[in-house]
């Protein structure tokens, strides 16, 4: 068994699977789960909110567990970040994927990335649409949303077909601001990826729950975040958002 660490935030771990999955070579994983205070939450277990029942109906992922300063590990997936922060500084690479950037930190190569890292074993089709839009209560530097996306046009085109997964706040905000549609509501993150699973279509912003569908190599209809647009993969099936001329697949 290898062991990896990561800190999160929670996106930031779902984007490390297929490193990680890389880098085991086929032996099976021990994923720890660092709290340090760089991130936007120190992932302490009670705020974990299922990704450690995520991560562990990964085939290749064995035990997870909290880091414990000293322990032991064989990869630290939090190594991206200095690469990361020094380019960011000189105005360099806020459009590199995340997973690209701790696939060069480690030597993998992007094609980790292309097929399906997560697998979700019941699936709940709860709409062939989810919608997802995380921000609502955050301070405004850790909210990754974009004005020009036409959330009205997609509300209209969609949502007599779609769920929003996401808290009540945040749920709240959408109906207010895009329009009403059904809240399907998840006990954590594990139970979100069961929908998501269950679903022909994500539409959402840059957050763990798009994470999750781009796992799942779901058709996705991306929100982006034009201050630092570090989630996007080009591939079939995936819509990037950055304006009102976004064109929305037919279900």
């Amino acid at each position: 068994m290898i062991a990896v660490k990561h800190a999160g935030d929670l996106g930031d771990i779902i984007y490390s699977l297929p490193i990680a999955r890389t880098l085991a070579h086929g032996q099976p994983i021990a994923f720890l789960i660092e709290a340090v205070t760089y991130t936007r939450q120190q992932l302490f277990p009670p705020n974990w909110c299922g990704i450690d029942l995520l991560l562990l109906e990964q085939p290749y992922i064995q035990d997870v567990r909290m880091y414990h300063p000293g322990e032991p590990i064989n990869y630290n997936l939090n190594d991206f970040r200095a690469r990361l922060f020094q380019s960011l500084k000189v105005g360099i690479g806020k459009d590199k994927h995340l997973g690209h950037w701790m696939c060069d930190a480690h030597g993998t190569p992007y094609e980790c990335m292309d097929p399906p890292w997560l697998t979700v074993k019941e699936p709940i089709q709860a709409a062939r649409v989810v919608f997802a839009r995380a921000g609502a209560g955050r301070p405004a530097h850790q909210v990754y949303t974009n004005a020009a996306f036409p959330w009205h046009y997609v509300w209209e085109k969609y949502h007599k077909d779609a769920v929003f997964v996401g808290t009540e706040m945040e749920h709240e905000h959408f109906c207010g601001t895009c329009g009403r549609v059904s809240h399907y509501k998840t006990k954590d993150l594990h139970e979100a990826a069961r929908v998501i699973a269950g679903c022909e279509l994500f539409v959402g912003n840059q957050t763990a729950t798009h994470a999750i569908a781009e796992g799942l190599k779901k058709k996705i209809v991306l929100e982006v975040w034009t201050g630092g647009p570090n989630c996007i993969i080009h591939r079939p099936g995936v819509v990037h958002g950055w304006d009102q001329w976004v064109k929305l697949p037919e279900l």
